[in-house]
């Protein structure tokens, strides 16, 4: 009974951890910031709209401003000027054509194949198809002999996306670089439960099923490591037209580098894999000895690469040169060491490539873009 307790006791102290980690996570935080200001600018659109000009659309206004609330103020910036242009290019678009034509399903096909080619113009980005929802707006509401509608469709979208602009801009906007580091920090332990993985795996008998396991864990800390880049590429664009303290070249460098090491570690650990399904597939005997040192080199890896600590990391490798050398003897067949080789070599460059990301520090907190996870390395 004492054990069901314990162990009820630990369950619920590890989903306090998680929650409280959770809460700590500057990714959570900057969503949740950006759902609070997009909802603000709606708002402000729509009471500027409604009570301030007294426009006869002035959903418009709320719905522009929603859509140019950005991640990033540069984004922000550039998607508010691309929807502008989309919506001025609309109107004027409908409105010729609506003279030109009238209002019959000919002229809305007409209008609706010069908007998609307007739409290819770089300067209209990604708002390629505002310039048709706009320009069928205006020609279905029949709005071409109604001046007023017209001006009015203009300053519904000028208005929202001015809104927008504004309280992303003042309303602590967003810098992105605390998420990104946040991110790759958890990337270490990752790849360090998937070497623990493999290190209990492989016993007496190799069995090649499991390698296919091994390989779809490296390949999802694979894909963590390119959402990473993202974060890291949004980071460089949110430090555009910021107000707020930029970010540093040298910090934006350093993260990078470790997103690079980490890759290279993952490739190893891959490559490592491989070998070993190879070696299972052709049920290949491998040497005990071998096996026992090298998995245990490998087992202490991953406990080191979760605890990122750098000592221990080259405390290993000394330990992994020196079973090369030991097992440097001509007792061992040539095609052996194809593969006893190859797999200290992958854990090496393992090594060396997480002993780097270890040293390294990451930025100091920043109030809510400071709420973040344990280091990537253990301090004193």
């Amino acid at each position: 009974m004492s054990t069901f307790w314990e162990g009820r006791r630990a369950w619920v102290a590890a989903a306090g951890r998680e929650r409280r980690d959770r809460l700590r996570d500057p990714l959570l935080w900057a969503d949740l910031l950006q759902i609070a200001k997009t909802a603000l600018a709606g708002g402000l659109a729509w009471w500027v709209a409604v009570d301030v000009f007294h426009l006869d659309q002035p959903f418009l206004a709320p719905w522009s401003a929603v859509l140019v609330v950005h991640a990033t103020l540069y984004r922000t910036f550039s998607r508010g000027a691309q929807q502008v242009l989309a919506t001025f290019a609309g109107v004027f678009l409908a409105w010729g054509v609506g003279v030109v034509l009238g209002l019959d399903p000919a002229a809305m096909s007409v209008m609706l194949v010069l908007a998609f080619l307007i739409g290819r113009i770089r300067l209209i980005g990604q708002e390629s198809t505002s310039v048709a929802t706009t320009a069928i707006v205006v020609l279905a509401t029949n709005a071409v002999g109604n001046s007023n509608l017209l001006w009015g469709r203009l300053l519904d979208t000028t208005v929202g996306v001015a809104i927008g602009l504004v309280v992303n801009l003042v309303v602590w906007p967003p810098l992105r670089d605390r998420a990104a580091w946040s991110h790759a920090e958890r990337l270490p332990r990752a790849l360090g439960e998937v070497l623990l993985g493999i290190a209990e795996d492989v016993g007496p008998d190799l069995d090649p099923d499991h390698a296919a396991t091994w390989l779809h864990r490296a390949r999802k800390v694979d894909v963590r490591i390119d959402e990473s880049w993202g974060l890291l590429r949004q980071a460089q664009e949110s430090s555009r037209f910021n107000p707020r303290q930029r970010q540093r070249r040298q910090r934006v460098h350093e993260l990078e580098t470790i997103l690079h090491l980490l890759e290279q570690a993952v490739a190893e650990t891959q490559s490592m894999v491989r070998t070993i399904a190879i070696s299972a597939d052709q049920s290949r005997y491998w040497d005990e000895d071998f096996r026992t040192r090298w998995c245990a080199l490998l087992s202490d890896t991953g406990e080191a690469v979760c605890d990122a600590d750098g000592d221990r990391l080259g405390e290993l490798r000394t330990g992994l040169q020196r079973l090369a050398d030991d097992l440097s003897t001509d007792e061992l067949a040539g095609g052996q060491w194809h593969e006893y080789g190859g797999l200290i070599v992958n854990l090496r460059n393992v090594i060396d490539a997480v002993s780097r990301v270890a040293s390294t520090e990451p930025p100091a907190p920043r109030t809510l873009d400071g709420l973040r996870p344990p280091p990537l390395r253990a301090r004193t």
